[in-house]
């Protein structure tokens, strides 16, 4: 929950008006997770149980800062 709070945040929101937030809290019993779908179709599932909230958005911000590089050097190629 506090990885959703932080990631839901109006700051965090107005730097990528690309991304969507949903929330599925579950009161089942099972272990939470987080499930990341980018929008090139690869997913990012982080199993909150193991992680702290620091980790979690390090996991995710590591992801999209690869994921920014990896678009850098295919748009030079094309030029």
């Amino acid at each position: 929950r506090e990885f959703l709070r932080y990631i839901s945040h109006k700051r965090i929101q107005t730097t990528n008006r690309n991304c969507e937030v949903t929330a599925d809290v579950r009161h089942d019993g099972s272990e939470p997770l987080v499930d990341v779908m980018f929008a090139d179709g690869e997913r990012l599932i982080m199993k909150g149980a193991n992680l702290t909230t620091i980790e979690m958005l390090t996991a995710l911000g590591s992801r999209c800062n690869a994921k920014e590089l990896k678009e850098e050097q295919k748009s030079k190629k094309k030029s």
